[in-house]
């Protein structure tokens, strides 16, 4: 028994050295080499049409401000379609109210495209939120959970508290940050 075992280890062995000699690893050089040729016409291909740059895409991660009352609380709004959107509209002045004891709203007279957007999210405290089918922005200062037709447009990066304690309807502008 012990000596067939060691018969078939031995020649299963050998198979398996056979297979990893026969594959060709290609050298430091030979890597090198192909990576200069591919790095050649990447260059190449960019010459001959200006339009392509090779260089990674640049973030259109903006801050804004929203204030109230004078002060002033940062956003950062995400380089999405929809936060783009409202990046562009700015300044606003909105009215924010409060719904269900979990978010402040506000409705816009324009509308932010929802084209390539999720179908739906799941804001945390202080995301600031289109919820699509209304058409109005939501700032969240209680966790909620994931709901269809909620867009993620940014968040509040400070003052959450503050934009939480409000128990009246309050003008709010908000405006980008130069």
């Amino acid at each position: 028994m012990k000596k067939g075992m060691l018969l078939f280890f031995s020649i299963l062995l050998c198979f398996s050295l056979t297979a990893c000699a026969e594959q060709k690893t290609p050298s430091v050089s030979e890597q090198s080499l192909q990576q200069e040729q591919s790095d050649i016409q990447n260059e190449i291909e960019i010459s001959e049409n200006p339009s392509i740059d090779s260089r990674e895409p640049e973030s259109r991660e903006q801050k804004a401000k929203l204030v109230i009352d004078g002060q002033e609380f940062q956003i950062t709004l995400y380089d999405t379609p929809a936060a783009n959107a409202l990046y562009d509209m700015l300044p606003l002045t909105l009215s924010f109210e409060d719904f269900n004891n979990t978010e402040k709203i506000a409705y816009m007279d324009q509308e932010l495209p929802t084209e390539g957007e999720p179908d739906a999210f799941d804001p945390d405290v202080g995301d600031l939120c289109l919820y699509a089918p209304w058409g109005n922005l939501s700032i969240f200062y209680e966790d909620f959970g994931n709901a269809s037709g909620l867009i993620s447009l940014g968040q509040i990066d400070s003052g959450i508290d503050i934009i939480r304690n409000r128990n009246d309807t309050f003008s709010a502008t908000l405006e980008t940050i130069e």
